[in-house]
């Protein structure tokens, strides 16, 4: 059979095979982009433009930050940092995430954990309208120690807040001035629980010495009000949140910020969380192939299931009111699965269209 085909028939029955607990006439998911490049997260501008990052977990070659243009996924912003070689701290190495603030539709917001070196751990900030990178805000080896992990990224006024799920702790950074400040890192709230490895489709999530991986503080929100941070661990755990005041106010100790921390109720193995402006939160169910929504009672329904969905990742909304997600199929590459890539290209973005009652509720970038 030629391969063309082959993948038209896959495709074919990948999209017969979604099923939604809303009913299929209310939710629709279709593949927004198929690259061989492994992405894991994605940002949409307001003129429709998709940002992707590409970790290169199982693709030391490919570049780490790109657009799709023409349905295929390039290199992002061009030229020098788009290189797989040389000067790390110049050029983006490990891009985790991605990020388009809706009230600052002009900036794309770039993670780049990297090797974990000092100084080339970074966010770096991109003007899109000029496809020029503005500023790079580097962390040094005390705010970004040895096998630390920038995750991902909420801007809130003039101050970024990332997770950093290596050792688990939360990041803030102040924009104007670049000073960082690394919070609650002795905290058990930024922390992966010890436990046996998670199983996914029947494979354990195991480094390659075969020991569980844990996955320290990853999920990251802002409440509508930006009042609240919201985080937790992605291999399921307690929702926490922190008032946004708590960890800008500088008088308080790692003790007084972590008693201010809350427990929201328990929160499914999740590898991206968007929350939506009448505080539900939608959710990427990693073992269930499934976009859930989760109420602040802790209430979960599901969406939508499909085979399509392998391990998702962070969302994002676009100017059209859809979500996006990234299908990163992380629990099959090599760090995670015994030191094997069982990776199955094609990587997908996903776009969901959700009900009105739904849609109204989030925060689409207005083109």
């Amino acid at each position: 059979m030629h391969k063309t085909s082959k993948l038209l028939i896959t495709s074919l029955f990948m999209a017969a095979s979604c099923t939604s607990a809303l009913g299929q006439d209310q939710v629709n998911v279709q593949t927004a982009v198929a690259s061989p490049f492994q992405m894991n997260g994605v940002a949409v501008a307001a003129d429709g433009r998709m940002f992707v990052s590409l970790p290169r977990w199982s693709q030391p070659g490919s570049f780490s930050l790109g657009v799709v243009r023409e349905d295929k996924v390039q290199p992002y912003p061009g030229g020098p940092w788009n290189s797989v070689s040389g000067d790390t701290a110049n050029h983006f190495s490990s891009v985790n995430a991605v990020r388009v603030e809706p009230g600052h539709p002009e900036t794309l917001w770039v993670v780049d954990q990297d090797t974990g070196k000092a100084g080339e751990t970074k966010l770096v900030k991109i003007d899109i309208r000029t496809n020029v990178i503005e500023r790079v805000y580097r962390l040094s080896a005390s705010e970004a120690p040895a096998k630390s992990g920038l995750n991902d990224v909420r801007v809130v006024g003039e101050h970024a807040f990332l997770t950093e799920s290596g050792t688990g702790a939360i990041i803030v950074i102040d924009l104007p001035t670049g000073r960082v400040r690394r919070l609650l890192s002795s905290s058990f709230k930024t922390k992966a629980q010890a436990k046996p490895a998670l199983v996914a489709d029947g494979h354990p999530i195991i480094d390659p010495s075969g020991k569980p991986v844990y996955v320290h503080a990853d999920d990251i929100e802002v409440s509508p009000d930006k009042q609240w941070l919201y985080f937790g661990v992605p291999f399921g755990g307690p929702l926490w949140r922190v008032r946004i005041a708590d960890l800008l106010n500088e008088q308080l100790d790692e003790k007084t910020l972590e008693a201010h921390v809350e427990n929201c109720g328990p929160l499914m193995p999740a590898g991206g969380i968007l929350m939506l402006g009448d505080g539900s939160t939608l959710v990427g169910d990693l073992l269930d192939h499934a976009l859930a929504r989760r109420q602040p009672s802790g209430q979960v329904e599901v969406l939508i299931k499909s085979p399509m969905m392998l391990w998702p990742d962070a969302m994002a909304v676009g100017p059209d009111g859809a979500v996006y997600e990234a299908q990163s199929q992380a629990n099959t590459s090599p760090a995670n699965n015994h030191g094997r890539n069982d990776t199955q290209p094609p990587f997908r973005i996903l776009k969901f269209t959700l009900p009105k009652t739904y849609t109204t509720a989030l925060n689409p970038l207005k083109p």
